[in-house]
């Protein structure tokens, strides 16, 4: 069958009215307009949308904390070792990576107007980009490598976190490739082939941890090395798989079809340049706090990193909720800008900021009541144990606000604005939550809780700021000033 998407072969049953797995409905008159701006059917189509793209997110960081449950069997030391080379390889990643983050709503926007050719066009400079990213990211990684010692990483913990760096990083353009295929299928309202594709790569990713770090199967125990290479196979499979689903739905013309929508043109890539900076200013930012964050725990000896780490992981791991919500709002108010409704894209927005703070609360809730169950469940350690599970308790706290702060970032992302959260992070992070965090963590003897309250504090700070940018924006937004901010 020929779905409205284009002439891509999907069954019949998964087209089927407005909720098929595959739909995809440009609205143009106003009727549909009108119904799509009701709160409730925004917020229907959100979640319907959402809800892959969360289980693809979830699935990228489940092979995360897989690594951590498996290496926490080898030792305190493997497992503050590799949550240290993580930490950086994620630092330099997420912020190289963010640069072409906004093409989630520049494809939107392309297919809300029907410019579907535009838009294979778009993806091929996307993956232009994203390829001279990944060699600027591994020379860096590299580099870094052979330098841990002068950043502060201690002796008991330096050989895991260099092999282990060493490895990652050459899965770096295989991120890059998965983050900008995953945004076009999302932006055409086609995201479950990927949470599909994602949960087979953990399947792929925990077998090979097995075998890799602890000598199953006859292999040699590689240790923090393993967990590397666990992870770097599961990301090839995931990219073949991605371009044999992609090859698949262009009924086998995937290069003829990318190939006849190449017209290469310098102001795309400025274009995606200029919107594409102040995200990986965004990104360095925040990341880059939590990354600080866990150099500075270093020396506070194995112990404490490896509690820092155990934290992070469970944080990261409920940040992917709201991150896929943060996605899919993207998507949505993309669409509606492309389409030229604009109360529907504000509508859209605020149903995202909804649900990003409804998903944390029950996070929320669950670290509030059963901190022991939930952080008990990655180590068993006593140190790292008693050291991190009273941490877990404030956690639970903001919560919420990260949930709010990401899913606003989203919606401002979709209006083709990404400098309001590149500020907010540096301000929040930098100006706040870091200076607190430090001063009650070494100054008054804090240890790490002392850094989380800091954490925690700036990411309130910047959630509220986030909220007030939104709702200034969008109060004020005419509908023929946001035309030109993505195209």
């Amino acid at each position: 069958m020929l779905t409205p998407s284009g002439p891509y072969f999907i069954p019949q049953w998964a087209c089927h009215g407005r909720y098929g797995l595959f739909h995809y409905n440009v609205m143009n008159d106003s009727r549909k307009k009108s119904r799509t701006n009701s709160r409730l059917h925004q917020l229907a189509l959100l979640t319907r949308l959402a809800v892959p793209i969360v289980m693809s997110r979830v699935g990228l960081y489940a092979m995360e904390i897989v690594d951590t449950l498996i290496i926490g069997q080898v030792g305190a030391a493997a497992l503050a070792g590799v949550g240290t080379g993580g930490a950086l390889f994620w630092f330099v990643t997420v912020t190289v990576s963010a640069v072409v983050l906004p093409l989630d709503a520049m494809f939107s926007r392309k297919l809300g107007a029907g410019h579907t050719k535009d838009a294979h066009n778009l993806l091929l400079h996307g993956l232009i980009i994203g390829m001279a990213l990944s060699a600027f990211g591994v020379g860096i990684l590299w580099v870094t490598s052979h330098f841990l010692p002068e950043i502060g990483i201690g002796a008991e913990m330096l050989d895991p976190a260099k092999a282990f760096l060493q490895t990652i990083l050459l899965s770096f353009p295989l991120v890059i490739t998965i983050n900008i295929m995953n945004s076009f299928w999302q932006a055409r309202k086609r995201p479950i082939a990927m949470a599909v594709i994602i949960v087979a790569a953990n399947f792929v990713n925990y077998f090979a941890n097995i075998a890799l770090v602890l000598g199953h199967y006859g292999f040699e125990p590689l240790g923090a090395r393993g967990a590397a290479l666990a992870t770097l196979i599961a990301r090839i499979f995931m990219v073949l798989a991605i371009l044999a689903y992609s090859n698949w739905s262009y009924g086998g013309q995937l290069i003829k079809t990318f190939r006849l929508a190449w017209s290469p043109h310098l102001e795309t890539f400025r274009h995606i340049l200029k919107l594409g900076m102040p995200s990986a200013a965004q990104a360095a930012a925040e990341v880059g706090a939590f990354s600080l964050s866990t150099i500075v725990i270093t020396r506070l000896g194995a112990q404490a990193t490896a509690a820092h780490q155990v934290l992070l992981r469970i944080a990261s791991f409920t940040f992917m909720f709201p991150l896929g919500i943060s996605q899919a709002t993207s998507v949505m108010v993309g669409h509606r800008l492309g389409e030229g409704d604009v109360h529907g894209a504000r509508r859209a927005g605020w149903s995202g900021i909804y649900l990003g703070a409804g998903i944390m609360a029950i996070s929320s809730i669950a670290m509030l009541l059963f901190p022991e169950i939930i952080y008990g469940s990655f180590t068993t350690d006593p140190g790292v144990f008693n050291l991190g599970v009273s941490c877990l308790l404030y956690m639970g706290i903001f919560q919420i606000f990260d949930g709010i702060q990401v899913a606003a970032t989203g919606a401002l992302r979709g209006f083709g604005n990404t400098a309001a959260s590149m500020q907010a992070n540096l301000l929040g992070y930098y100006l706040l939550g870091l200076p607190i965090g430090l001063w009650l963590c070494f100054a008054r003897g804090m240890n790490i809780l002392g850094l989380w309250i800091g954490l925690a504090t700036g990411l309130i700070a910047v959630a509220i700021w986030l909220i007030i940018v939104w709702f200034q924006l969008t109060r004020r937004t005419p509908s023929a000033s946001i035309a030109p901010q993505i195209s």
